[in-house]
């Protein structure tokens, strides 16, 4: 049928592309033969004019009815073809992020040494139920380089049978420069707000020299990764806004496919 339908069309657009460009030799093929003297019951100018505008116009709703009826099967190959995005896909973009399996704890007051990187969103974790959220249970961690005990990397390894979200409240989202590591988290919390802020910075070096981790972590550095850190709170987050610690609300993002 759709063979059919492409034959009818291409034989309409060459009619209409004939009488649009040639409306004179047109008439003479497919009119004037059937006439006495088609010379003298030839159409004058404005005759001609009027067989081009209906031409003009009759291309122009073909090629709209071609592109409608075409663009469901284009959707749906696109559609097809596009890979299926997971829930971590989904909720945090892609690539998807890893996870810092650390027990985080914030301190009140930015480090003045480390280099602070935006709050991208987060993820309440008070639940009604002890469940986590599904994607939680296959997340990779966060590896440097390929190291996993990576030395000042923030938090501390949960106790043993525990794990990372025993004790927290929120999932925080960040990018920083990919060399880096988160080092510290800040908390203010309120009885409407709680501000949170990520600090990133240098692993510590083997032989304990100091190190410079604003001069070595560019805040701007176009080379990043993308990180979810459980944090934990004073008191139950319950209707308290999550912001930045400039007093901006970070998004919130629901659980996808649980």
């Amino acid at each position: 049928m759709s063979f059919v339908l492409g034959v009818v069309a291409v034989t309409l657009a060459g009619l209409f592309v004939w009488g649009l460009i040639s409306p004179r030799s047109q008439w003479r093929v497919l009119v004037g033969w059937a006439v006495t003297d088609p010379y003298r019951n030839e159409p004058g100018g404005s005759g001609y004019g009027v067989r081009r505008v209906l031409s003009g116009v009759g291309l122009a709703g073909l090629a709209i009815a071609v592109a409608v009826g075409a663009s469901p099967q284009i959707s749906s190959t696109f559609s097809a073809d596009a890979p299926a995005r997971s829930p971590l896909e989904v909720m945090w973009g892609e690539p998807g992020p890893h996870l810092v399996p650390r027990a985080v704890s914030g301190v009140p007051t930015p480090p003045a040494e480390l280099v602070p990187v935006p709050v991208l969103a987060y993820q309440s974790l008070e639940r009604a139920s002890d469940e986590l959220p599904g994607y939680l249970l296959t997340i990779d961690n966060f590896r440097l380089l390929g190291r996993s005990e990576i030395p000042g990397l923030i938090g501390s390894r949960p106790p043993e049978g525990l794990s990372p979200f025993s004790s927290a409240s929120l999932l925080l989202h960040v990018r920083g420069p990919a060399l880096c590591i988160p080092r510290q988290a800040v908390v203010v919390e309120t009885e409407t707000a709680v501000q949170v802020g990520i600090y990133y910075g240098l692993p510590d070096r083997a032989d304990g020299a100091p190190v410079d981790h604003i001069a070595g972590c560019p805040a701007g550095d176009p080379l990043t990764t993308s990180l979810l850190i459980p944090i934990g709170l004073g008191a139950e987050l319950g209707d308290r806004e999550v912001q930045s610690l400039d007093g901006t609300a970070v998004p919130r993002v629901a659980v996808v496919g649980d």
